[in-house]
């Protein structure tokens, strides 16, 4: 059984390491990042992650660019926004995970953007 490969992209180590941590536990095949410009080198590269959660504060490229990006150059890539802020634009949106989460969320946040169309 292939199990979901994830790209977790933040510059703050903490939370990518928490991040890989517990979604490997899930089960999940895990990548980390520390900022878009290497993120986007893995998914050019490693052609097989099927989501990428990504920090909305990024140094060089933003989340919301970053994600811009990521659906030109690989459009059946799925991707959710971790963000401290609560943007208008996203604050109810299903493709948003606001911090501080705790694992449940994580998870809960990672299956349903998974499984949705």
């Amino acid at each position: 059984m292939k199990r979901t490969k994830i790209l977790v992209v933040d510059d703050e180590r903490e939370i990518r390491e928490m991040s890989k941590s517990v979604l490997e536990r899930a089960g999940y095949r895990v990548g980390v990042s520390q900022n878009a410009q290497q993120a986007l080198q893995l998914l050019d590269k490693e052609k097989d992650y099927e989501l990428v959660l990504t920090d909305l504060n990024l140094p060089g490229l933003n989340g919301l660019e970053l994600i811009r990006e990521i659906k030109k150059r690989h459009p059946n890539c799925k991707t959710l926004l971790m963000t401290g802020s609560f943007l208008v634009n996203y604050m109810d949106r299903k493709d948003c995970l606001h911090k501080p989460f705790n694992f449940i969320e994580l998870v809960s946040k990672i299956e349903k953007c998974l499984s949705s169309p």
